[in-house]
């Protein structure tokens, strides 16, 4: 599950293997953004031919929660802006069917 509270490396784990630049989840019910700003990881592996250092750099991503219920989470692909609203429930329930 992947919660507001998870670490950037779990993050990243999964944005990679899904080869995705933002990630919508709705599995913890809450509602949050989690930028992870770009940088790199370096890595030192030993095999036979002795140590071998690798660098791979990391574009910026982003893992939105979307919220349950009441809350919600509007996106726009064309400005990449996130909002996160709330419903009134009290207004809506107003304005339901023909009268």
């Amino acid at each position: 599950m992947i919660i507001a509270e998870s670490s950037p490396l779990l993050l990243l784990d999964r944005l990679t293997r899904l080869d995705v630049n933002r990630l919508f989840t709705a599995r913890s019910g809450k509602q949050f953004k989690i930028e992870l700003t770009g940088g790199g990881i370096d890595s030192n592996v030993m095999d036979l031919r002795g140590k071998q250092q690798q660098q791979h750099i990391v574009p910026k991503r982003c893992v939105v929660g979307i919220g349950s219920g009441s809350h919600y989470t509007l996106y726009s692909p064309g400005s990449d802006h996130i909002e996160f609203v709330e419903l009134n429930i009290e207004s809506s329930e107003r304005g339901v069917g023909f009268g």
